[in-house]
């Protein structure tokens, strides 16, 4: 069944005849579903037509027992792989150092930031 063919009238009528068929199927009749849905009959026959709210077709679908047909469309839509690695860039090959960490802290603090010293460094003549 392709659905671009079809019109919107056509689809709801589709979705009502499977849920037609899924009521006899489980051997429920139509005022069962509708006490349990809390709907009116005259509610669930023009649901089972094609004509409803979206309310009703989830009480309806939770009645007979049919709610997980509706998780492809709660579930969150994953990217691909490909759209992925497309939207991460380029990886980071170099840290920023010591130098991005020293503006970074000046600027929020807004007073003058003392280097931290150098280790391993050594100045001519001294002997330590």
């Amino acid at each position: 069944m392709r659905l671009q063919a079809m019109t919107d009238d056509a689809i709801a009528s589709a979705i009502g005849a499977r849920l037609q068929e899924l009521r006899l199927k489980k051997n429920l009749s139509q005022e069962q579903i509708a006490e349990e849905a809390g709907i009116s009959r005259q509610t669930l026959i023009n649901l089972l037509r094609g004509k409803g709210t979206m309310v009703n077709l989830v009480a309806v679908l939770r009645a007979i027992g049919e709610l997980e047909r509706l998780a492809s469309l709660i579930q969150q839509i994953q990217p691909s792989p490909l759209q992925v690695i497309k939207m991460a860039g380029t990886k980071r090959v170099r840290a920023t150092g010591v130098r991005s960490a020293r503006l970074a802290a000046k600027g929020s603090t807004g007073s003058k930031v003392v280097p931290p010293p150098r280790v391993g460094v050594h100045k001519k003549g001294v002997d330590w």
